[in-house]
């Protein structure tokens, strides 16, 4: 560099100092960057500057001032490219190359998104919306809905008791006596609510569920109005090819009681077809005489019918999950599928 007037050498030195900076992929190469320019012992602009010295004694002061300038700018860009590679809180750096982190967003649960389109239907069907407690008396929840206290429903193994006749409800069929109680036919209405069972925890069953109960009563409600009613469910949930089966069974509120099957006809992505094999959705029948006398209507002018679900079994089906557990773990990866 003898034959090179100080100042250009130094320049020429910052330019390349630069651009070894700018290229430094990290800490280590930046810090042999930082010790080849300006290193103490041996760093080429650090020798220049020793050698000012040297200079007559008309040139030192510019010498001196251009070395102290590139000085500055180099130091200034070792630290900006330093703060770059380890980011502003010291951590790793930042790949503005990487995907954007998508914001949570919230969505509703699987099951309360099933309790709301089975409650819109019945809404556009004229029903109205019912509520009672959870915690309710020997009498609504068996006795008034001609369960006798000795009926295996009423055992300590299936049934929640607090204390004295106090219980937790085993189903929402409660809030259909309380609701005659306080209304005069016509009544239609539909009552979403949580239940409470002494069920083993598996893929099918839970200790503590919601059920969503349907009740209609006025004069002429006929087994055709009752079957009728829940077809049309049926086919306005499942599908418009969705076929509906009643097949006989019991209930202590109900008589003649049945439970409801479906047959539903699902498209694969690939745009074909196929029907599934029958399928329990829910069990109902008409109201018993005896729950109609127990409300004080009188059971000669007066006929309904009843149903009652649980939401989770729907929303198994709608969704086609193996295990009623995964609705209730919380895992946010499970879950997110339901919030678009």
């Amino acid at each position: 560099m003898s034959d090179i007037h100080p100042t250009e050498a130094l320049r020429a030195l910052e330019a390349e100092a630069l651009e070894a900076i700018a290229s430094a992929k990290d800490l280590h190469a930046l810090e042999d960057a930082r010790i080849t320019y300006l290193g103490r012992k041996d760093g080429r602009i650090s020798l220049i500057v020793r050698s000012v010295g040297t200079l007559p004694p008309e040139e030192r002061p510019a010498v001196g001032q251009e070395a102290n300038r590139v000085k500055e700018r180099v130091g200034q860009a070792l630290e900006a490219r330093e703060h770059a590679l380890t980011g502003p809180a010291g951590g790793p750096a930042e790949d503005l190359t990487l995907p954007a982190r998508r914001p949570w967003t919230g969505g509703l649960h699987p099951i309360t998104r099933v309790v709301d389109e089975i409650w819109g239907i019945f809404r556009d069907l004229g029903f109205t919306r019912a509520r009672g407690p959870e915690a309710d008396t020997e009498w609504y929840n068996f006795e008034a809905l001609n369960t006798p206290l000795d009926h295996p429903a009423a055992d300590e193994q299936d049934t929640l008791y607090l204390e004295g006749t106090a219980l937790l409800r085993s189903h929402t069929s409660p809030v259909q006596m309380r609701t005659m109680e306080k209304h005069q036919p016509p009544i239609r209405i539909i009552a979403p609510g949580w239940v409470y069972r002494r069920d083993t925890y598996d893929a099918t069953h839970t200790p503590a569920f919601i059920q969503i109960e349907g009740l209609v009563v006025d004069e002429g409600i006929t087994f055709v109005d009752f079957k009728a009613t829940l077809a049309e469910f049926a086919r306005r949930f499942w599908g418009p090819g969705t076929q509906v089966r009643f097949r006989p069974s019991f209930f202590p509120f109900t008589e003649p009681s049945a439970e409801v099957d479906v047959k539903r006809l699902i498209t694969r992505s690939d745009g074909t077809t196929f029907q599934t094999d029958w399928i329990e959705i829910m069990g109902a029948g008409m109201v018993d005489p005896n729950v109609l006398v127990n409300a004080g209507y009188d059971a000669e002018r007066y006929t309904g019918f009843a149903f009652g679900m649980g939401a989770g079994r729907i929303a198994l089906l709608k969704y086609g999950v193996d295990d009623l557990r995964t609705f209730f773990e919380n895992d946010l990866r499970f879950l997110a599928q339901f919030a678009r």
